[in-house]
């Protein structure tokens, strides 16, 4: 019997040219747009199974569709104003 200890390899930064290779081949925007959050999110945990490159890609595809998506609903969001020096 073999253990496999090897090091988990740390989190990668994302990088914009995976993004952009994912988002015109993987999820194109017409597919992220219209499809429910919850098939959105489905499709990335796929991704995220069968093309592990683009493992720290996908959660800015879901966070960039929930804000477009909290905008266009006419959501109110609480802004911080910085103090203002008299």
């Amino acid at each position: 019997m073999h253990l496999n200890t090897d090091p988990q390899e740390p989190q990668r930064r994302p990088c914009l040219r995976d993004l952009a290779t994912l988002t015109a081949t993987l999820l194109p925007p017409a597919l992220v747009m219209f499809a429910p959050m919850s098939e959105l999110e489905r499709r990335c945990r796929e991704i995220d199974a069968t093309h592990p490159q683009y493992r720290e890609e996908t959660p800015l595809v879901i966070a960039y569709e929930h804000r477009r998506r909290g905008q266009l609903s006419g959501e109110l969001r609480l802004v911080s104003q910085p103090e203002q020096v008299a």
